[in-house]
């Protein structure tokens, strides 16, 4: 019972204080009154096991790449077969339905809008709801087949249906907001409420429908489309394959030839680098190398060569030029020793001299500090004292010879020397003016 009058104007809102909870037990009587109906025809479909359903489940991953391929052109082309199935199931749904809501909106007038709650008004209800219903099918259909032509079909279609379907609900909801005048959460509850029996009812009827007409719109669809497009595919393959298979042969002759010339090409050059090692090993070729360094200056080289090859070829015709080269290489050898000896000698000649006379100047303090520089640069400290003597004193880094060594050709002036050494060797020398 409501409180209050028990019928308001039909142009007010009735705002029930009864538990929106009832409304499940609205969902509850539609379900109790879907099942009883539908128990009859409500059986599973009988499992289609045919041989070419059995054939894809058996060979799936061999089939894989080809509905990959054609899953576009598949998709586009089982759209109007799964609308027409979609479409017997939405019919008797809708049938079904508008019966159910007729009972439902009766019983939810009575409990939350009693100045509407009569069959007539219900009958409306659902009547309204139904004609929304086949309104909404049908636009669906329409942008469906408007859309089948598109690149992205796939991704089109399931927005369109999204927004479509958002927008049978608000006007599903606005119906039951101006045939019972209840508010809109009320009347969204009692939507979700009709929805779930709708849902239960389509379950229930679509089982026995799409096994009633699924099976022969699947074998259609299976001869008139995947099989066809399958052997043309097989056919492709089995034409592709003969002809790699031909190539393949042909390739392969060629490799066999191929790889007889490598073997034979290998064999000649194993031969040539044996040929090429016995050479390598004979007396001329050994001597003509020895020779060769002779010419590049190797003398030492030669000379071991030359002296190791008569025991290397003992019976060679060629050792008396062996012995020949040897004898002029030994003369070589001979001769650029001594006349290394004989630079050596006249470059430590050449020292003395120049030490004889850097001395000489210094003892008459008429050296010049680039003398002194040129002479002392480099040298030790052992060397500087050679030369030099022992300085008149030591600093750190220094040596300090107060005698009148070198002269100042600028002003004649005559001075002592300074030597700086740096990690034991001299660094620069300097005038000493005796500070």
């Amino acid at each position: 019972m409501t409180r209050g009058p028990a019928s308001r104007p039909a142009t007010g809102v009735v705002r029930s204080r009864r538990h929106p909870l009832l409304l499940l037990l609205l969902v509850l009587l539609g379900a109790g009154l879907a099942l009883p109906l539908l128990a009859q025809t409500a059986t599973p479909a009988a499992d289609d096991t045919g041989d070419f359903g059995q054939y894809i489940v058996n060979h799936q991953d061999t089939l894989a790449p080809f509905f990959t391929k054609n899953a576009g052109d598949f998709f586009r082309l089982a759209i109007p077969a799964l609308l027409g199935l979609a479409g017997w199931v939405i019919f008797i749904s809708m049938v079904v339905g508008w019966g159910l809501d007729v009972l439902i909106s009766r019983a939810y007038a009575f409990f939350y809008a009693p100045a509407f709650a009569d069959w007539k008004r219900a009958i409306i209800y659902a009547t309204g709801s139904l004609f929304l219903s086949f309104l909404y099918a049908a636009l669906l259909g329409l942008i469906i087949v408007l859309l089948l032509g598109l690149a992205q079909a796939q991704v089109f279609i399931p927005l369109a249906v999204l927004v479509l379907g958002l927008v049978a609900i608000v006007a599903q909801i606005v119906w039951v907001i101006y045939m019972f005048r209840t508010s809109l959460g009320i009347s969204i509850l009692f939507y979700i409420a009709v929805a779930v029996v709708h849902i239960v009812a389509s379950s229930l009827i679509s089982g026995p429908v799409m096994g009633s007409r699924a099976s022969p719109d699947i074998t259609n669809f299976v001869d008139s489309v995947i099989t066809p497009r399958l052997q043309a595919d097989a056919k492709a393959t089995r034409e592709q394959l003969a002809s790699v298979t031909g190539g393949r042969e042909s390739a392969q002759a060629k490799v066999t030839e191929s790889q007889e010339e490598i073997t034979q090409a290998e064999s000649q050059q194993a031969n040539l680098a044996k040929e090429i090692e016995e050479k390598k090993n004979s007396d001329i070729y050994t001597l003509a190398q020895i020779i060769k360094e002779r010419a590049r200056g190797e003398l030492e080289s030669a000379r071991e060569g030359l002296t190791a090859f008569p025991g290397k070829f003992p019976g060679s015709p060629l050792l008396a030029q062996a012995r020949e080269q040897l004898d002029a290489v030994n003369g070589q050898i001979a001769n650029a020793q001594a006349q290394r000896k004989q630079e050596e000698a006249d470059e430590a000649r050449v020292e003395a001299q120049n030490r004889a006379d850097l001395l000489a100047h210094a003892a008459k303090g008429q050296a010049t500090l680039s003398q002194m520089r040129q002479a002392l640069i480099g040298k030790s400290r052992a060397q500087v004292k050679d030369l030099l003597g022992p300085p008149s004193d030591i600093g750190s880094d220094q040596w300090n010879y107060r005698k009148q060594m070198i002269v100042n050709p600028l002003t004649g002036e005559q001075t002592g020397l300074t030597v700086f050494f740096n990690e034991g060797t001299v660094q620069t020398v300097d005038y000493n003016r005796g500070n």
